[in-house]
């Protein structure tokens, strides 16, 4: 089943107030409410665009897909890249308890990424 799931990229961000940012770039805080729960059925294109374009993504790194029992595909379906890791992982989380010597060490890899 392929799901909606626009926190995902925001959590990977470390935003800890998505709904605030979609409102400051023009959607509608209902809307917004609504986008980020994922309780609509219908999503503009216009605002997955507008989240690409804040988050620096692509409309695949907002949507997951979990196979169900019936559905068996190729291992090089395109459906595969967007199976994800259950747990949604926060950059801040995952770097606050590190060894401020470490930093640095995060930084250059950052930084050989950004350059590569």
């Amino acid at each position: 089943m392929l799901n909606f799931n626009p926190r995902r990229i925001f959590a990977q961000r470390g935003i800890e107030k998505p709904a605030g940012m979609l409102i400051k770039n023009g959607v509608a805080p209902s809307t917004a409410t609504r986008f980020l729960q994922a309780q609509t059925s219908v999503i503009k294109i216009e605002y997955i665009e507008k989240v690409c374009v804040m988050m620096h993504c692509t409309p695949n790194d907002l949507f997951d897909w979990k196979p169900d029992a019936k559905t068996n595909l190729a291992e090089n379906h395109p459906l595969n890249t967007l199976k994800r890791d259950e747990q949604i992982k926060n950059i801040r989380e995952l770097l606050h308890d590190l060894p401020v010597e470490k930093l640095s060490q995060i930084e250059n890899l950052v930084n050989e990424l950004k350059n590569s």
